[in-house]
């Protein structure tokens, strides 16, 4: 359950950069009063901490699932092709805990108030095993594309972006594995002669 929770946290990598953005704003060039200054200072630190062990664990993960030597988990799919859709549904997310953020109204409650909204889209996100599309894994040069395996589903695939123009001349020689513990998500193993 943890690298879910990390995937989904790190996730919104984007929209807590916004945050602490506005949050530190707010705290140097508004008059606020020193409870606020000190839930600023405190949310500030709790969300960079958080972040920073988050991006540990999916980093490890994102290796674990490259490197795994057990052959029996991997699979094979075909029709590969890109999944340009996944990206606006990812941006899709943003837009709710955007609209809520005000700056005029920054105090202990409203502080409170958003990130609790924030942490139950990432209870949902982890839940859901939305990981498709990661900040973190586009950082790492993945991208997402959908495959169909044997049983003639749809899945959605992550590729590191350079290893696809071989993939569609040879896709048998490209392994997946689960990724997020759910049956919807592949991650693409190195290329295996």
């Amino acid at each position: 359950m943890l690298p879910k929770v990390a995937l989904s946290i790190t996730s919104f990598i984007p929209l807590y950069s916004l945050m602490l953005y506005m949050y530190s704003y707010v705290y140097i060039y508004e008059n606020i009063g020193q409870n606020t200054k000190k839930y600023i200072i405190f949310t500030i630190a709790v969300i960079i901490t958080i972040q920073f062990i988050c991006t540990i664990v999916v980093n490890f993960y994102i290796k674990s699932k490259e490197s795994l030597t057990i052959s029996e988990n991997e699979i094979t799919f075909n029709n590969i092709k890109e999944d340009k859709k996944a990206y606006v549904d990812y941006m899709m997310t943003y837009l709710l805990p955007l609209l809520t953020f005000d700056l005029d109204k920054v105090n202990g409650f409203y502080i409170l108030y958003t990130n609790i909204l924030i942490m139950i889209f990432i209870i949902i996100n982890a839940r859901a095993e939305n990981f498709n599309f990661n900040i973190f894994l586009w950082i790492k040069g993945y991208s997402i594309y959908k495959g169909t395996n044997i049983d003639v589903c749809d899945k959605i695939l992550l590729i590191k972006k350079k290893n696809f123009s071989n993939i569609r001349a040879n896709y048998t020689k490209y392994k997946f594995v689960s990724f997020g513990g759910g049956n919807d998500i592949y991650l693409c193993k190195k290329y295996s002669e």
